[in-house]
């Protein structure tokens, strides 16, 4: 076969319950250059038999004889493709019709994209959601978020072969379940990333994601990015901030107490400080990405101020830097602070009642 454009790779491991309709997807692309490269890691179920039945030229199975885990996979069939740009989806994801074209159409027209993502929508249960991350999907801003969080959905992303290839290797096993967080900060030493507005893919939530039954595993790979990334502004204070950046900002766990919320805010403005000096950034850019500080740094403080935590919407409120070019909704600061009174006074009766 000619060299295809696109290699879309999957791998999968007992993914006969999703891997249909995930295959599907792919080969109704609008856009047809592509090759789908399939990294079957050891299958003990019915996948071998569904990839089996299909017979359309443009699919290549890689069968491993014993389980490797994902990175491995992935590395595997990074190996052996064969497009100059990569599209991942995993065995349990959706891609529209027009997301190949559409990435494909974007990285010819920006030399300097290393890699572009889509939006997507989230599907569980049987309901659609969008994503909780913010919408700005420019180079700049995305250098930022990377910062806090992980804005990426790997299903969604198409990167040029030949940047890995300078980058020197692909995935890293020992950054496993954030593998693609560390591949995404050692992609901006090669040029930049990007996301489109479209909602080009489906991510489908359920209890057997990996990033959801290796939580905390995948946190602390995550942490251990963030440190080499935070090192040079924060010194010796960068590992304890990248845990709790990870835990309350990208992890969306409850901050504990309005002490520990002080702390996160002053680390997001640090970060900004440095963030913007170090890139000669106009008075608009700041403004731009003080507002997505900001739209973070209230998203952390209203889970506690809802959960009822004293002290919290003080200590929102005294950041300054971080309420000056972003303000929630009136509404929903109202709310938090009220759902946060009510429980307070639960929570005492409760008490009083024991």
């Amino acid at each position: 076969m000619p060299t295809p454009c696109v290699s879309v790779l999957m791998t999968t491991y007992n993914g006969a319950a999703t891997i249909g309709a995930s295959i599907e997807s792919i080969l109704a692309q609008s856009f047809r250059d592509f090759e789908l490269l399939i990294v079957d890691d050891g299958s003990a179920d019915d996948t071998p038999a569904i990839l089996g039945r299909i017979r359309d030229p443009r699919l290549r199975v890689l069968r491993l004889g014993s389980r490797g885990g994902i990175v491995a996979a992935r590395n595997h069939g990074f190996a052996a493709a064969r497009g100059k740009y990569i599209a991942p989806l995993d065995h349990d994801d959706l891609s529209d019709t027009e997301r190949l074209g559409h990435q494909v159409a974007f990285l010819d027209a920006n030399p300097d994209v290393v890699l572009v993502a889509t939006e997507i929508r989230i599907a569980r249960e049987g309901k659609v959601a969008a994503p909780d991350h913010p919408t700005a999907g420019d180079p700049l801003a995305l250098r930022w978020l990377l910062l806090t969080d992980n804005p990426l959905t790997w299903s969604s992303v198409m990167f040029r072969a030949d940047a890995v290839r300078r980058l020197g290797s692909f995935l890293r096993p020992d950054f496993e379940l954030a593998d693609d967080f560390d591949f995404y900060h050692r992609l901006l030493g090669v040029g930049a990333i990007a996301r489109l507005e479209e909602v080009l893919t489906t991510y489908r939530y359920h209890a057997a994601n990996a990033s959801l039954a290796r939580a905390e595993a995948l946190n602390a790979n995550a942490a251990r990015v963030l440190c080499r990334v935070y090192a040079p502004w924060l010194g010796d204070a960068a590992p304890k901030a990248a845990e709790l950046v990870i835990r309350y900002l990208s992890d969306r766990q409850p901050v504990p107490d309005a002490a520990t919320l002080d702390r996160i805010g002053g680390i997001l403005e640090r970060l900004l400080e440095q963030f913007c000096a170090a890139h000669d950034l106009s008075a608009a850019d700041r403004r731009r990405l003080g507002g997505l500080a900001g739209e973070a740094w209230w998203r952390t403080a209203r889970g506690g101020i809802r959960r009822g935590v004293r002290g919290m919407f003080g200590r929102y409120r005294v950041r300054k830097v971080l309420t000056a070019d972003f303000s929630p909704a009136p509404g929903d600061a109202a709310a938090a602070i009220a759902i946060g009174a009510v429980r307070r006074v639960f929570e005492t009766g409760v008490r009083r009642g024991s």
